[in-house]
């Protein structure tokens, strides 16, 4: 028979002599966890490869389309500008319309009249 002293084991437990021996069950459940974390070290490994080769395309197409934004931006700019200077045309043209369709009317009304040059302005107006 064995001493008490072979008898105790891990956490102060008395094992007879047909129980598995646990140590040796951890041991190997680590190394399994061990062998399982370096595979998934490794695959984490080339996915970081892969996304360092993809990086500096995703860097290049940001700078490309951050320059593309820039211009469009100058291009509306300048579009705004150009429909601000379009809209002043426009508002000119409209008073120029209104004042020639008043001189019309003007024109129109002094038909039926004579026009006396020698007359007094106020004689005009009647």
């Amino acid at each position: 028979m064995q001493s008490e002293p072979a008898r105790l084991r891990r956490n102060n437990k008395k094992v007879d002599s047909n129980t598995p021996i646990r140590p040796l069950a951890l041991v190997l459940k680590k190394d399994e966890t061990i062998n399982q974390l370096n595979n998934d070290l490794q695959e984490c490994m080339k996915e970081l490869g892969v996304v360092r080769a993809i990086l500096p395309k995703v860097f290049q197409e940001r700078d490309f389309m951050w320059e593309e934004v820039k211009s469009y931006k100058e291009m509306n700019m300048l579009l705004n500008y150009e429909i601000n200077i379009l809209k002043r045309k426009v508002d000119t043209l409209d008073e120029d319309f209104l004042m020639k369709g008043g001189q019309i009317t003007i024109l129109k009304d002094s038909i039926g009249k004579t026009f006396d040059l020698l007359a007094s302005p106020d004689s005009l107006l009647e």
